[in-house]
């Protein structure tokens, strides 16, 4: 990961760590979970080391419902799972999503590590 970035390997670790829960998100609710499911990693990094991930899945399962990537609760509330997307959010400038409504979605994150980092 380090390389696809150009950066060291602290000032990568938000980024790594970003990527990590977008990549487990499509294969925990996606049919890229499924057998021979898929996700498509792309990094790039950008003017001031500020890097843009985007993580495509496969869609959604077959028989499961239709939904959209969006925060659920409070991040401090107790609970094993739903703090993903905080996470990311807390990491990164800005994160959205792009795909047709039933197909494949991409998500993206575009994240200054330094400011990530607390070091601006």
């Amino acid at each position: 990961m380090y390389g696809a970035t150009g950066l060291d390997e602290e000032t990568a670790a938000p980024v790594v760590l970003a990527l990590s829960e977008l990549v487990s998100n499509a294969i925990q609710h996606t049919a890229s979970g499924d057998r021979c499911g898929r996700v498509r990693v792309s990094v790039e990094t950008m003017p001031g080391e500020v890097v843009l991930l985007g993580v495509t899945d496969d869609g959604p399962k077959a028989g499961q419902q239709i939904t959209r990537p969006h925060l659920t609760g409070h991040p401090e509330e107790p609970r094993v799972h739903g703090r993903g997307l905080h996470l990311v959010a807390a990491l990164s400038e800005k994160w959205w999503w792009t795909g047709a409504w039933g197909g494949p979605l991409t998500m993206w994150a575009l994240i200054d590590p330094h400011r990530a980092l607390g070091s601006d």
